[in-house]
């Protein structure tokens, strides 16, 4: 999953436009567009600007694919979840990947 696929799910999951974002960063909702589509290459620095305008660890946007996707994506699904619990009051349902942990 490349940055902007995780950059577009945060924001949404958030309720934030790609222009309310891209006012936020000081940056056209074009660019952004691009980024989330993954035709452009984010610089270091705009996933810094993203991962604090999001706040979020910098972490989720920046990794090593073949290493660290499984755990950031887990990170993203927790993250997603806290965020429906918080907006919507939906809670949690245990997975098959829950039982495997307990």
């Amino acid at each position: 999953m490349h940055p902007g696929m995780i950059i577009r799910l945060l924001r949404t999951a958030e309720d934030v436009s790609q222009t309310e974002l891209a006012d936020k960063l000081g940056l056209s909702r074009t660019y952004l567009s691009q980024v989330e589509k993954g035709r452009k290459q984010p610089s270091l620095q705009f996933l810094k600007d993203v991962s604090g305008a999001l706040e979020v660890p910098l972490a989720l946007l920046v990794s090593d694919e073949n290493e660290a996707e499984s755990e950031i994506l887990e990170e993203l699904r927790s993250l997603l979840c806290e965020v429906l619990v918080a907006k919507v009051g939906v809670t949690r349902t245990r997975t098959a990947r829950d039982e495997e942990k307990d």
